[in-house]
């Protein structure tokens, strides 16, 4: 059992937990344990060995190497000879207590908010002037597992012009400036949280609610971008390491003593040390069921002309335009043949190979039960 499983172990039978919490921990608990079932393994040279199940629950960070080794796999077809930036988009402390009583309705404002301000912050003539497109990713935590709701967003360098005759080329320095995306961002999620409020669309106190708003309105909304990707290798690789994260990773989990958990964390305050941090058991399971998500909730979302309803035409429609563009364009195919190759492992996640001779493995039969007692989550990978 992993060192997370034997606190998920613990962690499921406290008290005060609800029915969802205590079912995604027990997926946890019993990942690649004999209570998931497995298979028995022969190979020619008469070694046997038995792998047993996986949970398949998204917030379990032992299910999510295939998952994401499969999902990049697919992302590698979208890439264009473009470059990238990586736009981060953060909500003040005054709308925690909103987010966390109110999980589905405030990451929907979230998303739609953060959607609406690039497309038409990107829009506007005096910026961009074009219509852009791109990937966001839902992310809860902090490096402390504490409750910190924002969005990655991944989008391409320049956009189609709005009559979609064109390829606009951006700034290869930066995509627009933050000052003007921090502005239009708060005043789209303070709407649309505003509505739900007037709705009473939202579980609380309403009046408390309200002032929290008003409190948020005079603060700024850290909207901040990052360098620029060096190529669209390096969109690759962010890709397989923020896209599938959860709170807290297998690694970063140091020592678990009776009633007391170990984790490392990186303090960004103080030259980005790695320091350590000792919780007790029941902090820790506290901290880590924050960062559930609601059932069927996709974290990962496509928006502008990478949406799904149209994005295989568009990402067509782009490439024409591109090959007219003067310049040297990144080797593309070179990079999808290098990434497919590091995945091949992942992907072929069914391939076992024997330890003893190098064969691979066959199937000899099931051990236990294969399906997942607890009822496994929605597939998260889906992007909407």
């Amino acid at each position: 059992m992993s060192k997370l499983g034997e606190i998920a172990e613990t962690g499921k039978t406290l008290p005060g937990l609800n029915r969802r919490e205590r079912v995604v921990l027990g997926h946890i608990a019993d990942c690649h344990t004999q209570r998931m079932g497995g298979n028995i393994l022969v190979c020619e040279c008469g070694h046997k060995e038995t792998h047993y199940n996986s949970c398949r629950d998204r917030h379990c960070p032992l299910c999510q190497g295939a998952a994401r080794a499969r999902w990049v796999a697919k992302r590698l077809e979208e890439l264009l000879p473009v470059p990238y930036f990586h736009v981060v988009f953060t909500v003040p402390h005054e709308l925690l207590s909103l987010a966390r009583a109110n999980h589905q309705l405030f990451y929907k404002a979230l998303f739609q908010s953060v959607h609406k301000t690039l497309l038409e912050v990107c829009l506007n003539p005096k910026n961009l002037g074009a219509r852009v497109g791109g990937l966001s990713v839902l992310h809860t935590w902090t490096q402390k597992l504490l409750y910190h709701p924002h969005v990655h967003c991944i989008v391409p360098g320049g956009g189609l012009s709005p009559d979609k005759s064109h390829w606009i080329e951006g700034n290869p320095k930066y995509l627009v400036p933050v000052k003007k995306l921090s502005a239009v961002f708060r005043g789209k999620l303070l709407s649309a949280l505003r509505k739900y409020c007037d709705k009473g669309a939202l579980f609380g106190d309403r009046a408390f609610y309200e002032k929290n708003l008003q409190s948020a309105s005079r603060k700024n909304f850290v909207v901040y971008a990052k360098k620029p990707f060096g190529n669209p290798a390096q969109v690759v690789k962010y890709l397989g390491r923020y896209t599938h994260r959860v709170g807290i990773s297998e690694q970063r989990i140091v020592a678990v003593n009776g009633d007391r958990v170990s984790f490392t964390w990186i303090d960004r305050t103080s030259g980005h040390k790695r320091k350590r941090m000792v919780l007790s058991l029941e902090e820790f399971i506290n901290r880590f069921l924050l960062h559930l998500l609601p059932k069927g909730m996709r974290k990962i979302r496509y928006f502008g002309y990478m949406s799904n309803r149209n994005r295989r035409e568009s990402l067509r429609q782009v490439r024409q335009f591109l090959l007219k563009l003067p310049g040297e364009p990144h080797d593309l195919e070179e990079i999808r043949a290098s990434e497919s190759e590091s995945h091949k492992e992942a992907l072929d996640f069914e391939k076992k190979v024997c330890c003893k001779c190098g064969k691979e493995m066959r199937a000899a039969g099931l051990y236990g039960n294969r399906q997942n007692i607890h009822g496994p989550e929605p597939n998260s990978l889906k992007v909407s």
